[in-house]
């Protein structure tokens, strides 16, 4: 009370000054600043410790928001002498002027204003730091604010140290513990002000917090752990010693090291039983032990050394024997010990009684008193299997060619005890046998004995309803191709039409092995039908022949399944299947007809099996029909039509259209135009009729129509000539026939039929293999150029290729039988062009002197290139 006075009196002081100088801002309520000022200063209590960071706190918040600090002085105790200020008179106070004595604090204080509170930071707090400590606020308006801090300085105890009952110190490298002993340690900590506090923790569980705080300054705390086990195995024992809660508490950890015992130990492969005289890898596998496991093989009391490899890792161990037991060894045990060397008694055994066993040893024979070499069809065979086998068999299996076999009386397989019979055998039987034993060591399976049987020749290959095309004076050849045991085979051909039997001479035939090749040449209509092929071998003859259906050669058959697969603004894509090629080579065309006044406007042909037709560059929005061809050298199919096929995009202006636009005077010309052309027609067609009249009892020596005359009525007319044609072939006059391109052809008189050679047809294409087997009609390479054709027709694809080409030679007439009609597809393999005919053909091609021959069955032109 005895400061209070003149700190009351330095206010009063104060407040007149302020007074006198008429500042609006002095206080006016002076009552409750002096009552204020009777007031004991507020003390708070401040720890820090030793070494580290201390914060002292003063609140120099003014009362009035107004105000302003102007200067912070810091005091020790009841020394009037200041050991810090913060001066900001005249300064802002993010500038203030600091000052700290350099016999308390010197570099170590710092005062933080802007902190809330602001607090008086002291670094590397000692010992001396201790006390009580006034902070003097000094407001620019308000009175003088005194703070009281007692601080006080902790001192952290020392770091523990453990020692065993040995007073070794434990925090260092020493032997590990043997499992299921027990452990005493004890704890030591020196100083700390004030005394710490020391306890045991197992991980995180405290386990002993009972401490003794000696005269000495030291505190200890002894740990008695008994039996440790596998579960404390790197577990962590934790001594702490704490004084306060503002630093980590000093800590010594210790990780208990300890020595396991093996606790599990087995032989992993311990087999029902093993064979003879054959290695085996037999594992033993031991975990638990720490460190590793020292394992060892015994066979009864004789260790096995130097048999073994052990693999280690982490605490189990896996120990590999190399065994090769003998019969001696039956009925032996097989024991795999392991044990840590550190820790007394500790080994454990695992044992494997031996059961040496051999797989069955199987021997195969035929029956004694048969001759492998003389077996043939429908004789009965029998097997014999002998067995040695330890323990005794269970099951006996035989076996065909890796296929096992089953007992079958029905069959005539008969399974006995140990042999095998086969009644009446045929060629299926042929093949390597085998028998096969079993016991509970293993399968025995016997050395294979091969069954040969010997039967007479079959056909290799069935052509059961194929049938070949060929023409007259066509050479064929055909391949008969049988499968025989013994291999050297005989053969015989035969010849059979209308029930008559004939045999072919051998000089037509030639024979190697399995194989025969007959070169037939059909000269009359007589010559086509059944040809028949006989092998024959020293077991006998074959009893089914192997047969090729000859059949006349003839005009494709039409085109199936013909449709649009794929349709743009500008292009068609067209499909087909391909049907009889009526035994030559075939070609395929479309064309499309522009609708709806028929008008021919593209031809597109192909050799590729099946058939497909593409064309682009059309003019959008035009409708088609589309007609489509099979063409060989006997003529075309009948069509196959598609009948509208519209493209899409905007159809073109017709004629219809443009009259609608025209002028009357216009429209008189056209129609005048219109009538002359009709009346040219007309004359035209008169004396056609005429020409025709003329020359129809003379020879068959009619010009066809040029190509020039063609294209003119196909891109014109076309529809008006099909129609008279067809018109005068199904007239009345039986002589007339239509020819190629619609020409009028008169029929030969059958008197006038000239039957020697009346179908050579020329080889004017060579037979050439597509992809599918199919063959493909080609034009032969020409020796010269050749000026003129009379009677040509030839058109060319897109890509150049050959469109087709009628030769015109002379009127013939094939007849068409029903057999024709149902024609399959014809073989593949046959050769279609005879010596004779390419001669033929070159001699026709130097005279310029074709002509058509026309085979049909409709009202429709077919076209020939005979």
């Amino acid at each position: 009370m005895a400061r209070a006075v003149p700190r009351r009196g330095a206010v009063w002081a104060w407040l007149a000054v302020l007074a006198a100088l008429g500042h609006s801002t002095a206080y006016t309520e002076t009552d409750d600043f002096l009552s204020d000022l009777d007031k004991p200063v507020p003390t708070s209590d401040v720890q820090g410790v030793l070494g580290k960071k201390a914060s002292l706190p003063c609140d120099i918040q003014p009362l009035n928001a107004e105000d302003d600090v102007v200067m912070v002085l810091w005091f020790k105790d009841l020394d009037g002498e200041p050991l810090y200020s913060y001066d900001i008179r005249g300064r802002s106070m993010t500038q203030p002027k600091l000052w700290s004595s350099p016999l308390v604090f010197g570099s170590r204080a710092f005062f933080r204003g802007g902190a809330t509170p602001a607090v008086l930071m002291v670094d590397n707090v000692v010992a001396m730091d201790a006390g009580v400590y006034r902070c003097r606020v000094d407001f620019k308006n308000s009175p003088t604010r005194n703070l009281r801090v007692n601080f006080t300085v902790i001192i952290p105890p020392s770091r523990p140290t453990i020692y065993d009952s040995l007073r070794r110190d434990r925090t260092k490298l020493v032997e590990p513990y043997n499992e299921g002993s027990n452990v005493m340690l004890s704890c030591e900590v020196e100083g700390g002000k004030p005394r710490p506090r020391v306890t045991w923790y197992l991980e995180n569980t405290v386990i002993d917090d009972s401490y003794e705080q000696r005269p000495d300054g030291i505190t200890v705390n002894t740990l008695t752990f008994p039996n440790v086990g596998r579960q404390h195995f790197n577990a962590r024992l934790i001594c702490q010693a704490s004084n306060t809660n503002l630093a980590p508490p000093e800590t010594k950890v210790l990780i208990l090291d300890i020595n396991l015992k093996p606790i599990t130990v087995s032989i992993l492969s311990k087999e029902k039983q093993v064979s003879a005289d054959k290695r085996y890898e037999v594992e033993c596998k031991t975990t638990g032990s720490r460190p590793e496991a020292y394992v060892t093989w015994w066979k009864n009391n004789r260790q096995l050394k130097r048999m073994a490899k052990n693999f280690s890792e982490n605490n189990e161990t896996l120990s590999v024997l190399s065994l090769v037991p003998s019969v001696e060894d039956d009925g032996k045990y097989l024991t795999c010990r392991a044990e840590n060397k550190h820790i007394p008694d500790s080994a454990i055994e695992d044992k494997w009684r031996l059961n040496v066993h051999y797989v069955p040893v199987v021997d195969l024979k035929m029956g004694s008193n048969l001759n492998p070499d003389e077996i043939k069809e429908g004789d009965d065979v029998y097997f014999e299997c002998t067995v040695k086998a330890n323990p005794k068999t269970h099951r006996l299996v035989w076996f065909h060619d890796n296929s096992e076999i089953f007992h079958n009386e029905g069959a005539g397989v008969i399974l006995s005890a140990q042999s095998l019979v086969l009644q009446s055998v045929t060629r299926a039987a042929a093949g390597d046998y085998t028998c096969m034993a079993a016991n509970s060591e293993g399968k025995g399976t016997s050395n294979p004995v091969t069954l040969l049987v010997r039967y007479a020749p079959i056909c290799a290959e069935r052509r059961d309803g194929e049938l070949f095309g060929a023409l007259k004076h066509e050479t064929v050849s055909l391949h008969c191709s049988v499968d025989a045991n013994p291999a050297l085979v005989s053969f015989h051909w035969t010849f059979n039409n209308s029930g008559e039997q004939t045999e072919i001479p051998p000089k037509l035939y030639t024979s190697h092995g399995h194989t025969s090749t007959l070169n037939y040449t059909p000269t009359t209509d007589m010559e086509y039908g059944t040809l028949a092929c006989y092998g024959a071998n020293t077991v006998g003859q074959q009893k089914v022949p192997c047969l090729f259906q000859l059949v006349a050669a003839g005009r494709p058959f039409h085109l199936q399944n013909c449709t649009v697969a794929n349709q743009s603004i500008d292009s068609l894509y067209v499909e087909c299947v391909e049907n009889f090629d009526g035994g030559l080579p075939q070609t395929f065309l479309m064309e499309l007809l522009e609708l709806p006044s028929l008008t021919v406007r593209y031809n597109v042909s192909t050799n590729r099996t099946p058939p497909y037709f593409e064309i682009r560059g059309l003019p959008p929005g035009v409708s088609y029909r589309i007609d489509l061809y099979a063409v060989n050298a006997k003529g075309r199919s009948d069509v196959s039509t598609i009948e509208t096929v519209t493209l899409k995009g905007q159809a073109k202006f017709t004629g219809e259209s443009n009259t609608l636009g025209m002028s009357p005077v216009l429209a008189s010309i056209a129609a005048m135009s219109a009538l002359l052309a009709t009346a040219v027609c007309g004359v035209l067609a008169v004396l056609y009729k005429r020409h025709t009249n003329r020359h129809r009892h003379l020879p068959a020596k009619h010009a066809p129509l040029s190509e020039a005359v063609y294209v003119e009525r196909t891109g014109s007319c076309p529809t008006p000539v099909k129609q008279e044609v067809e018109s005068r072939s199904s007239s009345t006059e039986p002589r007339e026939r239509v020819g190629a391109r619609g020409a009028l052809l008169h029929a030969p008189d059958p008197r006038d039929a000239d039957d020697a050679d009346p179908d050579i047809i020329p080889c004017l294409y060579e037979r050439r293999p597509v992809s599918n087997g199919y063959m493909s009609l080609q034009r032969p390479p020409s020796t010269g150029k050749i000026t003129k054709l009379s009677g040509d027709d030839v058109r060319s694809e897109p890509d150049g290729g050959a469109y087709y080409t009628d030769f015109r030679k002379k009127d013939y007439r094939i007849p068409l039988t029903s057999s024709y009609h149902s024609l399959g597809r014809a073989n593949k393999g046959v050769n279609a062009c005879s010596p004779s005919s390419a001669t033929g053909v070159t001699s026709s091609l130097t005279a310029h002197r074709l002509r058509p021959e026309v085979v049909t069955t409709s009202h429709r032109v077919q076209e020939s290139c005979i």
